[in-house]
């Protein structure tokens, strides 16, 4: 890196002077790089949390496009110059090959490490008192779900439950606030067809930021109300799936099945097609990956590609 001092988003950054570890010699906001940030992940702890490959791909990609800010949010050293915090940042920095300012704590109690992440769930417990909070969490994850199938090309990556972590959940709520917005009528629009909710919030959340915002209400209405419905309607299409209650299924398979016939019909109303069916193939029987997708039932390993929201 070069030798230089800055002002980033109002704080001065520098590069670090390190001691014999590798480590900063005293706390400060540096200007971090690849080679860096892997020397210093050489210092992770065992113990340190289990890593997320959704937000290290998230944080990397905000730096690739020159949207990472510098924060509060440290990289802390303990006392014996062992990372305790702040590995995804340092993961994304060196997966995206970028510098980017980093806050840097150095000296912190090892002790300190216990307890580093339980603000989480103070966070958790002020948002469940939020209206909606269930189906507004059940929503984010969906929508991390539909981020990873895009950066995949649009090839379905089944995601469990497990796999992300609850503040990736409640960060993933704070950076898209229509998923408050649009919770209510995802609520009416199970109640009136059965569709469920927090599948039509993730669509809806995401349409608000399409290109054909100002159709959500007339597609919102007519799911409610099933009324001005013809034949060839998606929305005819979709609300009749929710009524026959076909998707039922807890399956991570039949949730990314889900998600895509209401991508489908969401696109299909919002560019003003008519559907002779609605239908997202992936049958995992197989593991030939992506094959020609037709309207024949009963297609074995056939794979269709998941799209984006319109």
């Amino acid at each position: 890196m070069e030798n230089l001092n800055t002002v980033e988003d109002g704080y001065s950054v520098s590069v670090p002077i390190l001691n014999h570890n590798g480590v900063p010699v005293r706390p400060g906001n540096y200007w971090i790089d690849s080679e860096l940030a892997e020397r210093w992940l050489l210092r992770n702890l065992d113990s340190n949390r289990k890593k997320s490959s959704i937000r290290v791909g998230r944080y990397a990609k905000a730096m690739q496009e020159g949207r990472w800010k510098l924060t509060h949010q440290s990289i802390a050293f303990d006392r014996n110059d062992n990372l305790i915090d702040g590995q995804h940042r340092l993961l994304a920095v060196a997966r995206s090959q970028t510098v980017v300012p980093l806050r840097v704590h150095v000296g912190a109690d090892p002790a300190t490490f216990a307890v580093i992440d339980t603000g989480y769930g103070r966070v958790a417990s002020q948002f469940m008192r939020v209206s909606n909070a269930n189906i507004i969490r059940s929503a984010a994850r969906i929508i991390l779900f539909a981020q990873a199938c895009q950066a995949n090309g649009g090839e379905v990556i089944l995601i469990q439950r497990n796999d992300v972590e609850n503040d990736v959940i409640f960060e993933t709520v704070d950076a898209w606030p229509e998923l408050q917005q649009y919770a209510g009528v995802a609520g009416r629009i199970y109640r009136a067809c059965g569709s469920p909710a927090s599948n039509m919030l993730a669509v809806l959340a995401q349409a608000a930021r399409g290109k054909a915002p100002e159709l959500i209400d007339p597609f919102t209405e007519k799911m409610v109300s099933g009324e001005d419905l013809s034949k060839g309607d998606p929305v005819l299409l979709l609300r009749n799936r929710g009524v026959a209650r076909l998707d039922r299924s807890l399956a991570a398979r039949d949730k990314a099945i889900l998600y895509g016939t209401t991508v489908k019909a969401w696109n299909a109303h919002a560019k003003g097609e008519r559907m002779s069916f609605l239908r997202f193939i992936y049958d995992d029987k197989t593991e030939e990956g992506m094959l020609p997708v037709s309207g024949a039932r009963g297609s074995t390993g056939m794979k269709e590609k998941l799209p984006p929201v319109h």
